[in-house]
């Protein structure tokens, strides 16, 4: 890995943990303070403003990137694009709130899907020099950026929040985040884009991004698919807890997938070759295993104590939910690295018809769910997870050779290691008493066991994590 890569990927590690750690401090100030209702409203909220914002991308963000002779006419006709998708969207959105807020019997969805939506203009607007400082890998900037407007947003959601706003804050919280890093990035922006749009730089670069933006629009909609209908057949609460119970796992787990997604690509699509593409594929695999799978035992084992020391009793329901989507967000890891390797290999048709498969599968399997409630639902997610991963490495199996016996052939050992670490950690777990001794006692106990156990069983993967760490953290 050259320097700028190498500095790429440190920058990049410190935007998403940086940030995500940041955020999610935040959220446990607004969760002590708010109740899960207001959470269940706001992620009612969000499935809407998550489709509308693969519609406005349409894929063409990615296209980019992949292009590697990306003119001014390209960017700006992307930049125009968006600008006007959003907008249009937006116009959709404030139309619709009224039968929305009807659907879900829930008055106050009108006007907060109305101010909410907004983020969707300011993110089209700043998505170009988003996705031209990822292009040249400064992911400083983005760093930074991203880091300033968390914060700010963040505490104004607070005081918003301790002065009786209720869900508003929630809502105040995404769109100042959003407007603060429009702010942000264009004052650090030095390219000059225009409103301008070209026939040829769209037909070409929606040949890439039309089925990148069906694959990603159809994954947000069945990803979405349990939050959509929660509120409407459980209950709204049972909504909050349920997107509480993600959160968990989405900044332990989730944020090194989402780390690897941006700096995989951009890094890899100047290198196509299948010989280099596999070897690179190989070690992604082993630091996943390596990373990931403490991570996700430790967390799953002490649920309950973080839940209550940090949410108190009064989001308890959260933790089998957590604990569940644990599993979930490890095999979703795994299936992001085989879908961006087939995006690099330009093979975005095949990650379309893969998806039609893994729709049939995961709305089949929560509509079964929906009746039994929130911790059916996330059974199948974690279920459905699973499947995905089959699915999804059978194509980097049939180009690279490395298809899903041979991705999950140094998983068997360190399952058996995670069998024994999660015994242990469950006896340190019944018999202490303080919350806080269990969490830091546990945490320090499945660490250092884990690692000596796969130092002593497999070395080679061992030692392969510590040179990674240390070539990256001594490369400035």
């Amino acid at each position: 890995m050259t320097k700028s890569k190498s500095a790429a990927f440190i920058w990049n590690s410190i935007e998403k943990f940086g940030n995500e750690g940041v955020q999610f401090c935040i959220g446990i100030i607004l969760a002590r303070i708010l109740s899960p209702s207001d959470y269940g409203v706001v992620g009612i909220l969000l499935v809407f403003t998550a489709i509308a914002q693969i519609l406005i991308d349409s894929g063409f963000t990615k296209a980019l990137i992949q292009k590697n002779d990306k003119s001014k006419d390209d960017i700006s006709t992307v930049f125009t694009f968006n600008l006007v998708i959003a907008s249009s969207i937006y116009i959709v959105l404030w139309f619709c709130a009224p039968y929305i807020s009807s659907f879900y019997g829930e008055p106050s969805l009108v006007s907060l899907l109305r101010v909410l939506s907004l983020v969707l203009i300011s993110n089209a607007l700043f998505a170009i020099p988003n996705t031209l400082l990822s292009i040249d890998l400064d992911f400083k900037t983005i760093a930074k950026i991203n880091s300033s407007a968390i914060i700010l947003s963040g505490l104004f959601a607070i005081f918003l929040a301790y002065n009786g706003f209720g869900v508003w804050a929630l809502v105040f919280q995404y769109l100042s985040r959003s407007v603060l890093m429009l702010l942000f990035f264009t004052i650090s922006n030095t390219y000059k884009y225009r409103i301008y749009f070209s026939k040829s730089s769209f037909k070409n670069l929606f040949k890439f991004g039309s089925n990148l933006m069906v694959s990603n629009l159809l994954n947000v909609v069945v990803g979405k698919f349990s939050s959509l209908f929660i509120a409407k057949v459980v209950s709204t609460a049972d909504l909050g807890f349920y997107t509480r119970g993600m959160q968990f796992p989405d900044v332990a787990i989730g944020t090194l997938g989402s780390v690897l997604d941006n700096v995989l690509l951009p890094s890899l699509a100047k290198n196509k070759d299948n010989k280099s593409l596999r070897s690179e594929f190989e070690r992604v695999m082993k630091l996943l295993h390596l990373i990931t799978l403490p991570i996700t035992i430790i967390l799953a084992v002490l649920a309950e104590p973080i839940v209550l020391l940090l949410l108190t009793d009064k989001w308890i329901a959260v933790v089998p939910i957590l604990q569940l989507f644990c599993l979930s967000r490890y095999f979703n890891n795994l299936i992001s690295v085989n879908i961006n390797i087939l995006y690099v290999l330009n093979k975005t048709n095949l990650v379309l018809r893969q998806h039609y498969i893994k729709i049939i599968i995961r709305v089949v399997l929560i509509i079964a769910a929906l009746p039994f409630g929130i911790i059916y639902i996330a059974a199948a997610e974690a279920v459905t997870s699973i499947i995905h991963f089959i699915i999804n490495a059978y194509y980097p199996g049939k180009f690279l050779g490395y298809g899903i016996k041979k991705q999950l052939s140094g998983l068997y050992t360190y399952l058996v290691i995670a069998l024994v670490i999660f015994l242990a950690l469950t006896y340190i777990n019944s018999n202490i008493n303080s919350l806080y001794f269990k969490i830091i006692f546990a945490t320090l106990v499945g660490t250092l066991s884990f690692y000596s156990l796969a130092y002593l069983t497999k070395k080679n993967d061992f030692n392969y994590l510590k040179n990674f760490i240390i070539n990256r953290l001594g490369k400035k």
